[in-house]
Formats: C-alpha cells, structure tokens, sequence
C-alpha cells in the first residue's frame, strides 16, 4: 500500500459516520452519555475521565500485515483481520476503546498520583502515575474479561498485537518523561544517571511481568533484582484489589521500597526501552481536562485473568472464530454505509411546473428537487432534541403500538382436527384435512409526507416547534414502520423557482434524520405547485392507496417574484388541493397560529378543507400524531 491509498484509508476511515459509531458505542458501554470520543494521529490512546482519544493508526498496525497475521496466529483466529485493512483499524479502534471504557468503569479520576504528598518531585509524580497505570490496566483487562466475556477477544487483540509490532515503537514511559532514547548501560554505581536507567529497567521488567505473562523473561539485572523480588508479589496481589483506592494503595507500597532509583533530578532521561505499555495519559499525575469532576470508579472483584488463571498459569486461547464472524458482518455493512456517506454530495433535479396538470401561472416556473447531503457535524443537535423528548417518543410509540395492530381473520391448514374441511387436503393420508380460523396481526398501508413550509414568515418560535415536531415525528414513525418522508418547501424571493428539499425520504437511510436540524426560514411559498410536486413525488416512490400529506403553514401561500398574491394565490391552492384529494391523496393542513402574529387560520380555512389550528405550539407534535391516528384508524 503506497503512502497516499494508506493517507486516504486513514481519512475515510475517521470519517464521523465512524467516530459516531465508535463514541454510541463508548456511551453505551461505559454507562455514560457524556462520554466524548475523538479519533487522533499521535500514536497513542488515552482517556482523562471525561473523553476518551483513540488512534486507529497506531504504529500503522493497520498495515502491518506480518504484525497482524501472527496475533491471528497466536489468538487461534481464522485470517480475518490481516486481510482488510479496514477492518484491522476497527478491531484496533475498538480494542482501544474497550480498555479506556473499562477505566472510565472502574478507575478514579484524576488520579490519586496528582495530590499524593509523596510524589514532591516530578519524577516521584510521574512514576507513582506508572506504577498505578501497570496495576490498573492489568486490572482493568482482567476486570473486563471477569464481567463482559464478549469482549476477551479485543482485549487480547489489543495486548498480543504490540508484541508482535515489526518495527519500534515508543512505549508509555517514553512519553511521559519526554526523553529521546539514549546509548546507556546499567551500572551498579548509585550515581544519578544509574538510577535513571534502573528505573526504567524495573518499570519495563514489572509492566511485562504483569501485562504479558506469557512472555517468559530472563532473570532481573543485578541493580532491580532486589527491588523486582521486594515488589512482584505486590504488584499481582495489587492488580486483583477490587476497589481503586485499595489499587493505589497497593502502588504506594511499591513507591516506598523503590523510591532509592527514583532519580531527584527531574532533567535526567527517563524512558523505559519497551513498546509494550499504552495509554500514556490515562494515569498521568496532571492528567485533566476542561469541567472535569472526581469521578469514583466502581468495585468489582476479579475472577479470571486475560492470559492466565488467577493461579498464575497460561490459559488455552478460545476459538473465537464464530463471534468474530457475527461482528465482522456487521463492520462489513458499516464499511459500505460509511463509504456511501462520504461519497454521497448530495444531488439535485430541476422539472418545470409545466410538466405538472396545475394552473398556467406555474408553467415556467422551476422545481428544484433537492436531496442534501448529509452533515454528522448535526448529529449531536439532533441527539440532544431526541433525548431531551425521549418520554413523550416513548409515550407516542406505546399507543401507536396498540393502534397499528390491526387484527385481521385468517386460515391455517393441516390439521387434524379444526373448525372446517380443507377440501384440497382430502387426499391427506394422515387426514390433516381440517383447517381453523385464526387472526394474524398485521400493519395497515399508510405513507405520510410531512410538508414544510419553509418561508420566512416561518422563523422563530414556529420554525423550532416544526424541526422538534419533526425529530419526534420521525422517531415514532420509524419505529413503527411507517413509510413516510419529510420535504421542507420554499420558493425564490424574486426568481421563478422553488425548492423541495428532501431533508427525510421515503425508506431513507438512518443518517438522513440529521438533515432536519437543517429546517430554515426564508423565501417565499408557492403551496399550490409544492402540493402537486409532492402528490407527483409521492406516487412515484410508495405504492399503496392510502397517501397523506401533512401541511403545516403559517399563513397565505404568497411568491414575490410574479405577484403570487391573494386571492389568486389562495384560490389557485384551494384548487390544487381539490384536485389532488379527488385523485385519491389526502391532504391536512396544520395552521401554526403565534401570539405575536395574525390569525392563519382565517387565512387558510378556505383554501383547505381538513384545517386544524395550532395555538399552541409547545402541543404541535400531539396534533401531528392524532391526526395520523386518526387516518389509521
């Protein structure tokens, strides 16, 4: 793969469709809708309590197929991930952020390192911070693999792909004491430069020892010897405490006996020569973030570890072929729907009113029928509006659940008793010739198109009830499995044209709903050709008999650029909407009325004969859903 198809890779890759999968994913699983996610290119993967940092691209394991087909190799998994490099940056990822979740779980934030009065220097600080990030993450790996067996495989994924890395790597330690790596040699001198390598020697020999024990290592160096035997049974019995503070408890015992080889002076190099430790941040002693609060993690006791038993010995690995196929399908549909997305610019059709059977005044004037593109950037607006409504879409779906059930006879056949005779199963030896009547469930035909109109006269108080309405609308329709579509419609101040914009279509992919935080207030209206474009558009993409549309206005259908004035404006919708009813599709207007304006409903109770009046806006998405109701029943 050549730099630039493993640049664009990356970047499709960390396409928002992605960092929203991954962030709903880490929400879920951490129990926390105000976990932020961010996707970075530094080589690292951390969280500080409140978001959490991930790099897919990590030491470009992504492309390290040799790296890749040996922990395949090692884990007894079939070749799944060596061969997609887009599935090995989701395996990546999701390792990622499987371990930072566990910490949001079960670790205390910030750390304790931070305002231990043992740690005075920056060294103490930052190696106390180690110490407590080689105990927690073998804890949290172990915690992990104790309560959520599904998701050993990533675990494992994660820790054994590092081991396998074809080319260097800079570990954690690296990064905290921010040193270049040097030529240096232990020695048993006491001098300042001894302690720092020592130091680094021992963190390196008890993060192996901990995190990898399946990696057999040679006997400590004469200078950690004494301090690796003081400590290693400390740092075992310290990575299965089940509350954090009895974790870090643990740590500062540790501190204590090998406080000798913490070097005083803070500009002496301090690294450790291994790839083998991540999340450099996650435990770092300053580690915080803007509004962060303390945050306690759970306790939970450990009863498995993630390579070995709790007795220390080296577990079989599972074959996790089955579960990894199950999920890989469902990468595989999210590959495809992510490249749609990024691919997708939106596009547009542009017909003439003469095309349509309505009045004369309409023929040269321009359709535009717009299908945006979609926009992640307003996924976390539309989240917000649907959780701020989640009990009434609740409610709503709950009696829509009922209502939609329409119960409707049947007949089975085959049986040997029953209320009647088959008389085509006659010649049934066993003689299941009876057949009994039953009564199946199933969902009426119905498609709704939800017409907005999008002029000016619409802004304020008015344009914010029809984009919440329409979140709440569209939540509960979906659900129910309801066709419909959502179309805002406008018309040029001063050109002889009009936009329907096609913000939900029927069948419309989940991501399209993003598209209705796009809902404005501006132009004009030419309700008249609106109504025959949508009764045109609607015949085109659904196929039953029972068609709606939903009109919500503000007012007279007026269009500056030909005079569109009432009472020829208002006459020449009134007869649109005849001769669209007559044709078999209902229409409903909605009359948004506003304390602050004139009274629509006077202004359109001659042009539609089904008017309702909203007063109240705050009640808009009630009446929207009775009306549907009511068609359906």
């Amino acid at each position: 793969m050549t730099k630039q198809e493993k640049e664009k890779l990356l970047k499709d890759f960390q396409c928002d469709y992605n960092r929203s999968l991954e962030e709903n994913f880490a929400q879920t699983f951490s129990e926390n809708d105000e976990v932020r996610l961010f996707f970075i290119n530094e080589n690292q993967a951390f969280t500080d309590g409140r978001n959490i940092i991930v790099d897919p691209a990590s030491d470009d394991l992504y492309v390290d197929i040799k790296a890749l087909r040996t922990t395949e190799q090692y884990l007894k998994w079939d070749a799944c991930v060596s061969v997609d490099a887009w599935v090995a940056l989701r395996m990546i990822t999701r390792a990622q952020t499987l371990h930072e979740c566990l910490h949001l779980l079960y670790s205390n934030f910030p750390p304790e390192a931070g305002k231990d009065l043992k740690c005075n220097t920056e060294n103490k600080k930052k190696a106390m911070a180690l110490i407590a990030n080689i105990i927690e993450d073998s804890y949290i790996e172990a915690v992990g693999s104790s309560v959520y067996g599904n998701i050993e495989s990533y675990l494992k994924f994660g820790r054994v792909s590092r081991l396998f890395l074809t080319h260097e790597s800079e570990g954690t330690a690296d990064r905290v004491f921010n040193r270049k790596k040097t030529e240096s040699h232990l020695s048993e001198k006491s001098d300042v430069v001894a302690s720092g390598v020592a130091i680094r020697e021992y963190l390196d020999y008890m993060a192996t020892m901990l995190l990898y024990p399946m990696v057999k290592q040679a006997e400590p160096k004469e200078v950690i010897r004494f301090y690796v035997e003081k400590t290693k049974q400390l740092f075992w019995d310290g990575s299965k405490a089940a509350s954090p503070d009895s974790r870090y408890y643990y740590a500062q015992q540790i501190f204590d006996i090998i406080l000798p080889i913490i070097p005083e002076d803070e500009d002496v190099s301090l690294q450790i020569e291994s790839e083998l430790l991540s999340g450099a941040k996650t435990h770092l002693a300053d580690a915080s973030s803007m509004g962060q609060v303390e945050r306690k993690g759970k306790s939970q006791e450990v009863t498995t570890r993630l390579f070995v038993d709790l007795d220390g010995n080296i577990k079989e690995m599972n074959d996790d072929n089955v579960v990894l196929k199950t999920v890989l399908r469902e990468w595989q549909g999210q590959k495809e729907e992510a490249y749609y997305i990024i691919s997708y610019t939106g596009h547009e059709e542009v017909y003439k009113g003469s095309k349509y059977d309505c009045s004369v005044i309409h023929k040269d004037i321009k359709i535009n029928q717009i299908h945006p593109k979609v926009n992640m950037n307003l996924k976390k607006a539309y989240q917000n509006i649907k959780s701020y409504y989640q009990v009434n879409i609740n409610s709503y779906n709950d009696r829509f659940a009922q209502l939609l059930k329409a119960r409707v006879p049947g007949r089975e056949e085959g049986f040997l008793f029953g209320s009647g005779i088959a008389s085509k199963q006659l010649g049934d030896m066993k003689k299941r010739y009876w057949y009994r009547n039953t009564l199946g469930v199933e969902l009426p035909e119905l498609a709704i198109m939800l017409l907005i109109d999008g002029s000016g006269s619409m802004s304020g108080a008015r344009r914010n009830a029809a984009l919440q309405s329409s979140v709440i609308l569209h939540e509960v329709l979906k659900k129910q499995g309801i066709v419909h579509a959502i179309v805002e419609h406008r018309a040029h101040f001063e050109e002889p044209e009009i936009d329907a914009n096609i913000l939900v279509d029927f069948n419309a992919r989940d991501e399209q709903k993003y598209n209705l935080m796009q809902i404005t207030a501006n132009g004009d209206n030419r309700d008249a050709l609106a109504l025959f474009w949508a009764e045109r558009y609607m015949n085109q993409n659904v196929h039953c008999e029972n068609k709606l549309i939903i009109v919500l206005s503000d007012g007279y259908p007026a269009h500056t650029y030909d005079e569109y004035y009432p009472p020829v404006s208002s006459q020449d919708t009134a007869n649109a909407v005849t001769k669209i009813v007559n044709r078999g599709t209902n229409i409903i207007a909605v009359a948004l009325n506003d304390d602050d304006a004139f009274d629509c409903y006077d202004a359109l109770k001659n042009i539609y004969p089904n008017l309702i009046a909203c007063d109240d806006l705050g009640r808009l998405t009630g009446q929207l859903l009775s009306v549907i109701s009511k068609q359906l029943s």
